[in-house]
């Protein structure tokens, strides 16, 4: 079983648009796959007691679900390493609704990321 997880506008499951940014999503949506099959989905708080501007809690929160994949729109260099170090590896290139990213990366169309990020905005 592979744990898969996507940041998500809502906790809408499969139906939820993917959040463009990484850090300020609302929710997580975790994807268990079994052999290219959904095996189960749930959507986890993006919330922190360290509050919002700490690039370290996502992957906090997503290692604490056993998270091994997180598939992004895009992620500047901070967080990329944060889950890097906590060993998850970071696609990017997702969009539209979850279950498009899931196809997506199923399809090997979104691209694994070294720890330099994808993200150009001023506050990373």
């Amino acid at each position: 079983m592979t744990k898969i997880a996507i940041p998500s506008m809502s906790d809408s499951g499969l139906e939820s648009d993917v959040c463009a940014h990484f850090g300020s999503c609302e929710y997580f949506t975790i994807v268990d796959l079994q052999d290219k099959s959904i095996a189960g989905i749930k959507a986890v708080s993006n919330s922190s007691p360290d509050g919002e501007h700490n690039c370290a809690a996502p992957s906090t929160i997503l290692k604490s679900q056993n998270v091994e994949i997180i598939l992004v729109s895009g992620i500047g260099g901070r967080p990329l390493m944060s889950l890097a170090e906590n060993k998850i590896k970071v696609f990017a290139g997702a969009a539209g609704k979850i279950s498009d990213a899931v196809q997506d990366y199923h399809k090997g169309l979104l691209r694994e990321l070294s720890t330099n990020g994808t993200c150009n905005c001023s506050h990373h």
